[in-house]
């Protein structure tokens, strides 16, 4: 099978490898889409994910398939979590201390085949196709995040960043009934595509900001600058979720009195605990668009390139389909 490789940083190679073999605990799946994540971007120049990556891995954990063994359509959750150990136990799986992690810490999806672990696996509905399936991932983690701010209809929550999350965030937004959803993007396009999607305004930077006030800002880009904007730019009483993942040596400033005086809350959310499924019935309802979000589907030869060029990524979500 053909299966891209990331021998080290910037060095991602496709070449030929042998199809895994599962064991009585894990299933094989072809591989139909796989997304490409700001994590995988990351992991090709070096960085941290969600945890350090392993040399020769194959990455990508944004993918739908079909089960070898019986034909179904399925999504991969690319986080195992053993269920034994205390984090586990205590309802904080994605601390637990024996995850795995699909396309970091074992081999991913950017390959034609992969084995995961049976409670990996999760059946996409008739009406969900793979292409949809391979936004179950990025979904469930915006899932995450959004649980962690507790929105609501009567919320004026401003989203900075409209890539791919961003535009996923602004829909959950809405599918959960809040009336006021604005946007922050410098590129028009992306702006454009975040108002036919139901955004009530949309902003080229904070600057334009005058009158309206924000009490949920959700920050999707994981940028220095735009962290703090969004620090900034949060009423008093409001919640800041930092969701975009900066580089591992990035520093914000911040000044306590200033969170004191405005009494904010600063939040975070790390990976998708028990949120694939929930993901997967939204993506049934049709309230996701994903259409919209796609920049460009390619083949896993034309990867290594796209990683490497941020310019063949500004379009939107790019996608490798085998």
């Amino acid at each position: 099978m053909k299966a891209a490789v990331l021998f080290k940083p910037y060095e991602l190679k496709i070449i030929d490898n042998l199809i895994p073999t599962p064991t009585s605990s894990e299933m094989l799946v072809k591989t139909a889409y796989c997304g490409v994540c700001g994590t995988d971007v990351h992991l090709f120049h070096g960085d941290e994910g969600s945890v350090p990556m392993i040399p020769m891995t194959i990455p990508g954990h944004e993918l739908s398939g079909i089960l070898v063994k019986t034909g179904e359509k399925v999504v991969v959750d690319p986080n195992y979590f053993c269920k034994k150990c205390k984090a586990c136990l205590n309802n904080n799986p994605n601390y637990c201390e024996n995850i795995k992690n699909t396309g970091v810490t074992i081999n991913g999806g950017f390959a034609e085949y992969l084995i995961a672990e049976n409670s990996q696996i999760h059946k996409l509905p008739k009406n969900v196709s793979l292409l949809q399936g391979a936004f179950a991932e990025p979904l469930s983690c915006c899932l995450h995040g959004l649980s962690k701010i507790s929105i609501s209809s009567n919320d004026n929550v401003l989203i900075i960043g409209g890539g791919t999350i961003g535009l996923l965030m602004l829909q959950l937004c809405r599918y959960y009934g809040v009336k006021k959803v604005s946007l922050i993007d410098l590129i028009k396009e992306k702006r454009e595509i975040a108002t036919s999607l139901g955004a009530s305004n949309t902003y080229e930077s904070i600057n334009m900001i005058t009158n309206e006030k924000y009490n949920k800002i959700i920050e999707c880009v994981g940028k220095k600058k735009t962290c703090q904007d969004a620090i900034k730019i949060c009423e008093e009483t409001g919640t800041v979720l930092l969701f975009g993942l900066t580089k591992p040596e990035e520093e914000i400033t911040i000044k306590p009195f200033d969170l004191f005086k405005r009494d904010l809350t600063i939040t975070s959310s790390y990976i998708n605990p028990n949120t694939i499924k929930k993901a997967i019935d939204i993506l049934a309802t049709g309230a996701i668009n994903v259409e919209k979000l796609i920049g460009k589907i390619i083949s896993l030869e034309e990867l290594p390139k796209v990683l490497a060029n941020s310019q063949l990524r500004v379009d939107g979500k790019v996608i490798v389909s085998y």
